[in-house]
């Protein structure tokens, strides 16, 4: 799945109607529906505003509405146009301004589609990287030991993967470091090696520090950005 990095919005004409799209991120329903009351206040004067939304790491959430068009000539249409282009925790809404002109059913399938299509082509996307939030403290002696694992896993997982394949982001990332009686470490560090992130730590300090399932928080990585979902 992927996200969206910034809003986007695309203007195409169709017979002298209007169809104007817009996405946004948004993190949960609520973001999605003050997005679109956002969108209806702008375009108060226009006949139509659909939507299509999807929300969560595996699209669990999805939603969209004709607004008034008659039925599956732009919601569902514009929802398989994000699916189709695995697209996570967006809203799509494309508001009409009628031009005087009936399009038929396929000529609104299609504006409808085209402008959300070409709206999503401008925009900019990042995927997403399943990872685990683990706060921990460290002594001072063992401190550099640990940023150097962290150093040497980053850079066997960059060398041993394809080069047209890989995605540009961090696998272990300091959230926080707090310099106290002891260090205290918080990172996000990707699933695919927070099992040999832990070894290595247990290894260290020989099973003094405990990294069990009580601070694991699953989010996802994004340009080297966390993305908070909602369960």
């Amino acid at each position: 799945m992927k996200v969206l990095l910034s809003s986007k919005t695309y203007e195409l004409v169709e017979k002298k109607s209007r169809f104007i799209a817009n996405i946004f991120y948004v993190e949960n329903e609520k973001d999605a529906s003050d997005r679109l009351n956002e969108m209806r206040k702008k375009y108060y004067d226009a006949k139509h505003n659909c939507y299509a939304y999807i929300l969560g790491v595996g699209g669990e959430i999805m939603k969209s509405s004709d607004d008034g068009e008659p039925q599956g000539t732009a919601g569902h249409p514009m929802l398989d146009i994000l699916k189709g282009e695995g697209i996570t925790n967006c809203i799509a809404i494309v508001t009409r301004y009628f031009g005087g002109t009936l399009l038929g059913t396929g000529g609104l399938v299609r504006a409808y589609s085209d402008s959300l299509k070409l709206a999503v082509s401008s925009a900019r996307f990042s995927n997403l990287y399943q990872g685990i939030e683990l706060s921990f403290d460290i002594d001072y002696d063992n401190f550099g030991k640990v940023e150097n694992i962290v150093k040497t896993i980053n850079q066997e997982i960059i060398s041993n993967s394809d080069e047209t394949n890989l995605e540009k982001h961090e696998y272990i990332t300091v959230i926080d470091k707090t310099f106290e009686e002891n260090v205290k470490l918080r990172y996000l560090i990707d699933k695919e090696v927070f099992d040999k992130f832990c070894k290595n730590i247990n290894n260290l300090t020989r099973g003094k520090v405990i990294l069990d399932d009580a601070n694991k928080k699953i989010y996802f990585i994004k340009d080297k950005k966390i993305v908070y979902f909602n369960s």
